[in-house]
């Protein structure tokens, strides 16, 4: 066995081999040192040679002490974590075997320690992160009887924090391993796989603020910042386009909108405006979308929060076609849109009011159980023609669910396709994303009730095959799900923890 403890940000292909130069026994090297070699204990055995042995390989076993291992060790796992104090840790790893061997080393937060078995079970490497004291609490619940999660990684971040913990983006493995994470200065909003090798997320900001998202390319190592034009950023949504250039959100404020016929509002009011803006890969605005040009907030709104300004459509997501034609949902106005993207004028309208300002086609939900959805989040296309949503269903109207609906524009009739349906609603945040595989990502966002749920992923047949929680004070935005081959195991170790 070879052990080390890497602190480097050096190039990804080292992450996986930061140890000695060669086999020789040396001194246990500084903690802060990259690439410190220890030597095995002075009791270790030679390894038997199982071509020459009656004897049975043991199993193999890797334990820590004092600070305990997660998840349990298994040799088709490879990524694990303790959790560290600030400071110097003491830890000993021990790997028993048909080699055994213990080395002692101190790591510090973020370091990673590298464990090379070099006996008869195949020379894997095993990775133990030194995870950060204030990282939150992560609960793993999985469920054999009902099978196993396709392999792939989650991106998740806490938007909110209890006392004395961090924020954090977090790229997490089906173990409920922090593989990748980034520390934020603010609850963390929207982690997305932005591109190839780019994670993004936004710090978060309330409205009236001009916030940025954050990508950070991992390999070569590097931060971008990609912000709106002009217009207050609204952090609910970053998406990529092909030529380069992002897609987001705005949430500009205007003065002097007669409200009046909207309850407890009247005219010359404030309001916390929705827009949209496509920017080129030069950061420059080629489209914008005004919510008050093509939906009426007095006919529309139907659940305006605030006084002065009034956030009467609170738009949340968005998501784009192969002709480019844009799915946007509102919350305040309990309505997704499809918008024509060349005209700007909104095509048709799925819930809300009976109403549309561009006179749009108007959708309505038919023998939906929970009757229709209800201050929803993450509104995406669907291949098959539909769309799916997390519909939230506010506090105490029913419990949140991942819902699918069939859509026949001709006829102005939604039904559900496929549901899933949790233990209490939701108050704010959540998302639900449906996969190739037949598997579903339901993120809960903030519970009403019950436990602090990250994100529950189910199969086909809404059978429950992984819950994740996070401990008291943390939720996340959304949970969304990537193969693995989508990053790069090696350099996710290698840029974890940088600043």
């Amino acid at each position: 066995m070879r052990g080390s403890g890497d602190t480097s940000a050096a190039d990804a292909s080292d992450a996986a081999n930061s140890q000695a130069a060669d086999d020789a026994p040396t001194e246990a090297a500084d903690a802060g040192d990259a690439d410190a070699s220890f030597a095995p204990t002075p009791d270790d055995a030679p390894a038997t040679d199982a071509a020459t042995s009656d004897t049975p390989s043991p199993t193999l076993s890797l334990t820590t002490s004092p600070l305990a291992i997660h998840p349990a060790f298994s040799p088709s796992i490879h990524d694990y974590y303790v959790r560290c104090a600030a400071g110097a840790n003491a830890l000993t790893i021990t790997m028993s075997g048909s080699s055994n061997a213990s080395i002692a080393l101190s790591l510090e937060e973020d370091q990673l320690a590298v464990v090379e078995n070099l006996g008869d079970e195949g020379g894997d490497s095993y990775f133990i992160r030194c995870l950060p004291h204030d990282f939150p609490v992560l609960t793993a619940t999985v469920h054999p009887a009902a099978g196993t999660p396709t392999p792939g990684y989650y991106l998740i971040g806490n938007a909110s924090a209890a006392s004395g913990q961090g924020t954090f983006a977090m790229v997490i493995d089906v173990n409920a391993t922090p593989v990748w994470y980034h520390r934020s200065s603010a609850g963390v909003i929207d982690v997305d796989l932005l591109s190839s090798g780019t994670i993004s997320y936004a710090p978060y900001v309330g409205y009236g603020t001009n916030g940025v998202f954050e990508a950070y390319g991992l390999d070569p190592w590097h931060r971008d910042v990609i912000r709106t034009v002009d217009l207050f950023l609204d952090v609910h949504e970053l998406r990529a386009v092909s030529d380069g250039g992002h897609v987001l959100l705005a949430a500009p404020f205007t003065n002097g909108v007669d409200l009046s016929g909207l309850a407890g509002h009247g005219p010359n009011s404030s309001i916390i405006n929705c827009a949209i803006q496509e920017l080129d890969a030069a950061g420059n605005v080629v489209w914008q979308w005004l919510a008050t040009d093509h939906i009426d907030p007095v006919k529309e709104s139907t659940a305006p929060v605030g006084t002065s300004p009034v956030d009467v459509f609170h738009c949340n997501s968005v998501d784009i076609d192969e002709q480019g034609n844009l799915l946007l949902s509102s919350r305040h106005t309990d309505a997704v849109y499809y918008i024509e993207k060349a005209s700007g004028k909104i095509l048709w309208k799925l819930g809300g009011s009976s109403y549309n300002k561009d006179g749009a086609r108007l959708i309505r939900v038919e023998g939906d159980p929970q009757v229709s959805f209800y201050r929803q989040h993450d509104a995406r296309f669907r291949p098959n023609g539909g769309i799916s949503l997390f519909d939230d269903h506010g506090a105490g109207t029913g419990p949140a669910r991942g819902v699918e609906y069939a859509l026949d524009i001709e006829g102005g009739v939604a039904t559900v396709r496929w549901q899933y349906t949790g233990a209490a609603s939701s108050l704010y945040m959540g998302s639900f994303r449906r996969y190739d595989d037949g598997t579903s990502v339901i993120g809960w966002g903030g519970p009403a009730s019950g436990k602090n749920l990250v994100f529950t992923e189910v199969d086909g047949q809404g059978n429950d095959l992984l819950d994740l929680e996070f401990g008291p004070g943390s939720v996340s935005y959304r949970a969304v799900k990537v193969p693995l081959g989508a990053l790069d195991a090696a350099v996710l170790r290698a840029t974890a923890g940088l600043p």
